[in-house]
């Protein structure tokens, strides 16, 4: 047994899925070229510069707000600690604040909208592989 001390081991860091983005300014439903839904996020950073990025296919997205939402008591803020994470499936993690109520409406928009598209996208493309493989014909069958 030697006398040296082992390092404690620290966690590995974790890389954000938007770095440097701090405030979520605004959230989209794009269809791209090949017709597959996307969800595409406007942020700004700590200097208030706007970048645009596309949100990892399967990530997680979570809203942290109010529910019900306040608009109908005529606020136009949500209270502090708003906000959405975004966790991609390899881990990285982003969490971004959220501070207008109609920036939460629009995302939870975006989201419903997002899922239902991409679960339409997934149902059609089984639906063409299923179709594919019944118009070919058996193997072993020739022309009488």
């Amino acid at each position: 047994m030697t006398g040296r001390k082992r390092k404690p081991t620290r966690p590995p860091k974790t890389r954000p899925v938007f770095p440097f983005a701090v405030t979520l300014r605004t959230c989209a439903l794009i269809f791209e070229g090949n017709g597959s839904p996307a969800l595409y996020v406007c942020t700004d950073d700590h200097g208030g510069i706007p970048r645009v990025a596309r949100v990892p296919d399967g990530a997680q997205v979570t809203v942290n707000a109010p529910r019900p939402s306040p608009e109908d008591r005529g606020r136009v803020f949500l209270p502090p600690g708003s906000s959405v994470t975004f966790q991609a499936p390899d881990g990285r993690t982003s969490t971004l604040a959220l501070h207008t109520v109609r920036l939460c409406r629009e995302v939870l928009e975006a989201l419903e909208g997002h899922t239902q598209a991409t679960r339409s996208a997934q149902e059609a493309r089984a639906a063409f592989e299923r179709d594919g493989e019944e118009g070919t014909p058996a193997q072993g069958q020739g022309a009488a």
